[in-house]
């Protein structure tokens, strides 16, 4: 997936030690619409020293980095930020197609972030690893937020799933790019154009860019 550079440029500390990617959602239900996620971004760009993460997800599927991953971000409390390699924060939608592509983006992205900096891809385990802000607030403390728990729920993703499609990679979801076809992504993934047809209920070869498949 590709991830959008629009860093601000804002001084950041050293990390003491890399142990977490920490994921948010904005919590705003005031911003649901489809200029959410540039909503968010402006709001962030204007007012980082309040608060800051390293990447934003939304608008269908988007992944904006607005800082640099390995070093401090303000967005979990003191007693998270300094061991928090990566910080991702999930824009609202009241869409659910736009959600749906947002999800697998930011499942996918916290993967992708726990690989670079040499995490464990678990979700709220009790070391290192992925962690929801909720947990932080529960076990570390420094902060009383419990997101993003009650965002997922209202799309029906449960914790249980969120830590299931974090840990099994989503059962191998897909999102389509300029240049797919269901030909490439059966050589990708090691299956058949048949699979691929059968397991998305497709009735023609016919994909487009923004779908999101089962491939495995």
């Amino acid at each position: 997936m590709k991830i959008e550079q629009q860093l601000i440029g804002m001084p950041q500390l050293r990390l003491a030690e890399a142990r977490y990617i920490v994921a948010h959602e904005s919590g705003n239900p005031n911003n649901t619409g489809p200029h959410s996620l540039e909503n968010e971004l402006a709001y962030m760009k204007r007012n980082w020293e309040n608060a800051f993460v390293s990447h934003w997800v939304g608008g269908g599927g988007r992944i904006v980095q607005i800082a640099k991953t390995g070093l401090v971000q303000w967005g979990a409390g003191p007693r998270a930020n300094p061991f928090s390699f990566a910080q991702v924060e999930l824009a609202r939608t009241n869409n659910r197609a736009t959600f749906e592509k947002d999800y697998a983006a930011f499942v996918w992205l916290l993967r992708h972030l726990a690989e670079m900096a040499g995490l464990p891809i678990v979700l709220n385990g009790s070391g290192k690893g992925i962690k929801t802000h909720r947990w932080v607030s529960e076990n570390l403390g420094g902060t009383n937020h419990v997101d993003p728990d009650g965002y997922l729920k209202q799309w029906g993703v449960t914790m249980a799933q969120f830590k299931n499609d974090i840990e099994s990679q989503l059962h191998k979801l897909h999102l389509v790019v300029r240049g797919d076809t269901l030909w490439s992504l059966s050589r990708r993934y090691r299956t058949t154009v048949a699979q691929l047809k059968v397991l998305n209920g497709l009735k023609s070869d016919l994909i487009i860019v923004g779908q999101v498949l089962k491939v495995g």
